[in-house]
């Protein structure tokens, strides 16, 4: 049994080898923070990360229209493109201000991370509309489900061998250079999607930005009058909330302060990733000692709860890390059943338009508390913002419970 589909590497082969190599040189995730708190503290920090997440807000819609009007080819290409412009300058630029002053200037946004968000949003979907279109005009329709695996099991591959190349770039130089190696993996990626045609379908009408504002209206409308996707969406924005409380921003600095080695976070980004993806696997399988979705999720908000609330406990960075995993072990586990749980209820028409406003929810929520969680973090240290993290659930947690099984 091959692992390659017969025509599979014909038609994917270049996107398949594209997703590797920009995964296999984006290991900044590891060393982020700790690169940004050299020279700022952590709630300048978050008002870096709350910048980038109101940009996606406000273009996550724009920019679908950007794609369904100008092309997914370019639309994908922008955006590799100017990510890997803006994260060069992130190797150099230190000083708060001077971010301000240079994206004041070119008109986009007030700091680095604000174009960096309009860049994902661009690309957003339409790198997977592009294939799939490319897959549909060659009459191999079958290749989709082939693709989405495939390209999954490839990130979770090259991002394990990623933080281990990470691990030994910033143990030889600094942590500057995991912006150089992340605007290279763009680059790259960039150039060579450049050279791959895309075959739009002739059946497939282009939408306006006024058909696109029409449906936007239908599909908010009807979420907001949707008793369980409502009540879905206000747990979703308490559980994003959430995450900046015990995210990055809270956690790279914690482990540091307890005596981990930069260097080794690389090692760390590896093992999580591996972990991650190997749990997600079970997601299954522990669903079916439940009832139903619902129940499901409610144990495992309520695991996270009490995780949030074991940090308190932590005195040296073995017991952190350990902690750290199993978190994310939660995570994992709740975030594929809870997306098919949410779009259980969505109707087809409007999936894509409520599934976009879903994720503006989301960065609404990182808007809001990443600068919150930066201050508290600086105020009353990493450790106790963690376990004030945890109290965020009990909303998400509540919402849960409203929702009748039927």
């Amino acid at each position: 049994m091959t692992f390659f589909k017969n025509g599979e590497l014909k038609h994917l082969g270049i996107f398949y080898l594209e997703k590797f190599i920009s995964s296999l040189l984006f290991f900044a995730p590891a060393f982020w923070i700790l690169q940004f708190n050299q020279n700022l503290n952590l709630f300048q920090i978050g008002i870096l990360f709350s910048v980038l997440s109101i940009t996606s807000f406000l273009f996550e819609i724009p920019t679908g229209a950007f794609a369904d009007i100008y092309g997914r080819k370019a639309s994908v290409l922008f955006s590799y493109f100017l990510t890997a412009i803006t994260l060069i300058f992130l190797a150099f630029v230190t000083n708060f201000y001077i971010l301000v002053l240079i994206f004041a200037i070119w008109g986009i946004a007030v700091l680095i991370f604000a174009i960096w968000g309009i860049a994902n949003t661009f690309s957003s979907g339409a790198k997977e509309s592009w294939v799939i279109d490319n897959l549909k005009f060659n009459k191999k329709e079958k290749l989709i489900n082939h693709f989405y695996i495939k390209q999954q099991s490839i990130i979770g591959f090259s991002l394990v061998i990623s933080g281990i190349l990470g691990y030994f770039l910033v143990g030889k130089f600094d942590l500057s250079i995991i912006w150089v190696f992340a605007s290279i993996s763009f680059l790259i990626s960039g150039f060579m999607l450049l050279f791959v045609k895309e075959h739009k379908l002739t059946k497939e009408k282009k939408k306006t930005f006024k058909q696109l504002f029409i449906q936007s209206k239908k599909s908010i409308k009807f979420a907001l009058n949707h008793y369980t996707i409502m009540l879905i969406l206000m747990a979703t924005f308490f559980i994003m909330f959430r995450d900046s409380f015990g995210g990055d921003l809270v956690w790279q600095p914690f482990l540091n302060s307890l005596g981990f080695p930069i260097a080794s976070f690389g090692f760390l980004f590896s093992i999580i990733t591996l972990v991650s993806a190997i749990a997600t696997l079970f997601a299954n399988k522990l669903l079916n000692t439940f009832k139903n979705e619902r129940n499901y999720l409610i144990f495992l908000l309520i695991c996270s709860m009490i995780l949030d609330f074991l940090v308190f406990f932590v005195n040296n960075y073995y017991l952190g890390i350990i902690l750290l995993i199993l978190m994310l072990v939660s995570i994992s586990l709740f975030m594929p059943i809870g997306h098919s749980y949410f779009q259980k209820f969505i109707p087809s028409r409007m999936r894509a338009t409520i599934t976009s406003f879903n994720g503006m929810i989301i960065s609404l929520a990182y808007a809001i508390s990443y600068p919150l969680s930066g201050f508290l973090a600086d105020t009353i240290t990493t450790k106790y913002t963690i376990i004030l993290g945890g109290l965020f659930l009990i909303p998400s947690l509540i919402f849960y419970l409203k929702i009748k099984n039927k």
